[in-house]
């Protein structure tokens, strides 16, 4: 490995940099959303750094940045390092980015050992993961694997920009989303790092851990249907207070998942009353 630098010190200090304009378009947190200035101007730096790292680099037809270091054998099957470089809003500066950057410090210490494996590393760094800017989330890492739908295309973000529209002004061929996917027998395998975005391994006092399962999400909504009835003059026994029932069905939820480390859940609530507008109050 070169003396120049080490494995991950560089890779947080390249993810700092990248936190700020013009990498942002925000001044005071990042934000970066896809096929924006922002993103753009990451994906040039990006491209640079691989290429310093003895990659050659490319965008492919669905946004993504790809850097390859060949293997001994020309054309061999990749190993795919990397994640999603657009983020959230005030996201952090590591969420994604980290995994990209060690990538290519991991191609980097390989280059300057001159050594070559018996298949090629690719990283990759995904246009789309979070989906801030259009109401659908993964669609570069589904473009990738070949299940994201052409049907995505008519999505609009919030100033009503669809996203053929934004490919276009991109630079980008709307047509050709499906030409990003990777045809069996390219990709060996894919490897990402990636921020623990939870408290655990912090409580435990772990500085690593390695994913055995991948979190799902199913989304439920529940109504809760009361009487209103006199606060002073209606017995307790023949009230019916959606509150009270609600906030019981929280308390089972957490007794439900508490004891199993496998379940995760979340809890939220509005309340409304008849003819008025729903009111959202904080979740649990």
């Amino acid at each position: 490995m070169s003396e120049q630098f080490k494995i991950g010190d560089r890779a947080k200090a390249r993810c700092d940099l990248m936190g700020v304009s013009p990498y942002s378009e925000a001044d005071d947190m990042l934000v970066r959303r896809f096929l924006t200035p922002a993103h753009d101007a990451a994906l040039d730096t990006l491209t640079f750094w691989m290429t310093q790292a003895g990659m050659t680099a490319r965008r492919d037809t669905a946004g993504n940045l790809v850097g390859r270091y060949e293997g001994l054998t020309p054309d061999a099957p990749a190993l795919l390092i990397g994640s999603h470089i657009d983020s959230v809003r005030n996201g952090g500066r590591y969420d994604g980015a980290l995994g990209v950057t060690l990538g290519i410090d991991c191609v980097q210490a390989l280059s300057d050992a001159g050594r070559r494996l018996p298949f090629a590393i690719e990283v990759i760094a995904f246009g789309d993961e979070e989906g801030s800017r259009f109401p659908a989330s993964m669609a570069c890492s589904r473009a990738v694997a070949g299940t994201v739908d052409p049907a995505v295309m008519e999505m609009t973000d919030a100033d009503g920009v669809s996203l053929a529209e934004a490919f276009a002004a991109f630079g980008l061929d709307p047509t050709r989303l499906e030409e990003a996917a990777r045809r069996p027998g390219e990709v060996l395998a894919f490897l990402e790092a990636h921020i623990e975005q939870g408290p655990v391994l912090e409580a435990e006092g772990l500085a690593l851990g390695v994913v055995t399962a991948i979190a799902a999400q199913k989304r439920l909504m529940v109504r809760f249907t009361g009487l209103a009835g006199h606060a002073g003059t209606t017995p307790m026994g023949l009230r019916k207070d959606p509150g009270p029932a609600a906030a019981e069905a929280i308390l089972a939820v957490e007794r439900i998942c508490g004891p199993l480390a496998i379940w995760r859940a979340r809890t939220g609530w509005s309340a409304r009353w008849a003819g008025s507008p729903p009111c959202p109050a904080p979740s649990t």
